[in-house]
């Protein structure tokens, strides 16, 4: 048999019960809102130029929530009511390497995030850093006095930059040390081309066109002689030597004025040579004649 007033008793239990569980849900959602925390933070380039509308995405380790915003005009941007623990992220632009990484919430906070994002690099960047360190390489291994490698290593940075003019100029000095005359003045040329105002090719051009004058002397093809002579001087006017056979062709050929200019250059630039008294000697006899044949 019920007993009286019981029934209103349990209700009253009841009520009291659930008012109670009510309650703490309530109290522990308020704790967690309250342990929430913040991360504001820039994303930018190298040199510290904001970059707008990056996406970033952030993800929760311990719960695998994920949080997601984008880079305002400014490059800020930030989450807010965020659960605190550990965190990894991950932010990408259109142009540029992505860039992730990880970090630690604590509790109550206001963290702050720089992210630096590079720009991907294009075919011709790319190819342009590998060209150079080829070139590097070329270097260590002409020190080592690994000639061949050093040549080939110039060359497959020629390949990718075409326009590398020191590797060029590097090339025909190897090739003028191995006296291949002809593979180091192509490749000198092409530097003189690309960078005319490197004085050290138009030198050795004008050293490779001295040793060819030379050899067409001794087969007495002086015409041919005095062309590499003429090419020699508009490369290097202050090549001594040069200007000595010029101006002893000049002699033979009998173009005293040409051959007085040069043999005075050349006692000029080299007074004390061992052949300066012939050429002070053909100088004055130039001086003196009105015509002149010789041979050096």
């Amino acid at each position: 048999m019920r007993q009286p007033g019981s029934t209103k008793y349990f209700r009253l239990l009841f009520l009291w019960i659930g008012i109670l569980a009510l309650t703490s849900t309530i109290s522990a959602q308020q704790q967690e809102e309250t342990a929430r925390s913040r991360l504001e933070g820039i994303i930018a380039d190298p040199n510290k130029q904001p970059i707008p509308q990056a996406k970033i995405q952030l993800k929760h380790v311990e719960t695998g929530q994920v949080f997601k915003s984008e880079s305002n005009k400014k490059g800020k941007f930030n989450f807010s009511f965020l659960l605190p623990g550990n965190y990894t992220f991950l932010v990408e632009k259109e142009g540029y390497k992505g860039q992730a990484g990880e970090f630690d919430l604590p509790p109550n906070t206001l963290r702050n995030l720089t992210v630096t994002l590079a720009q991907e690099e294009t075919p011709e960047q790319k190819a342009e850093r590998e060209a150079l360190s080829l070139f590097e390489e070329g270097i260590k291994l002409a020190g080592e006095k690994q000639i061949d490698q050093a040549i080939q290593a110039f060359q497959k940075a020629t390949e990718l930059k075409p326009d590398l003019a020191e590797a060029y100029l590097n090339i025909g000095i190897l090739y003028f040390q191995q006296q291949k005359d002809d593979e180091a003045e192509k490749a000198l040329l092409k530097a003189n081309e690309l960078k005319p105002e490197e004085p050290k090719a138009k030198q050795i051009l004008s050293d490779i066109y001295y040793e060819k004058s030379r050899a067409l002397i001794e087969q007495d093809k002086v015409d041919e002689a005095l062309e590499q002579l003429k090419r020699a001087y508009a490369l290097n006017p202050t090549h001594a030597y040069v200007n000595y056979l010029l101006g002893f062709l000049y002699a033979r050929k009998q173009m005293k004025e040409e051959a007085i200019t040069h043999l005075e250059i050349f006692l000029k630039l080299e007074p004390k040579s061992p052949v300066a008294e012939r050429a002070k000697q053909l100088l004055e006899d130039l001086k003196k004649m009105d015509s002149w044949y010789s041979r050096p």
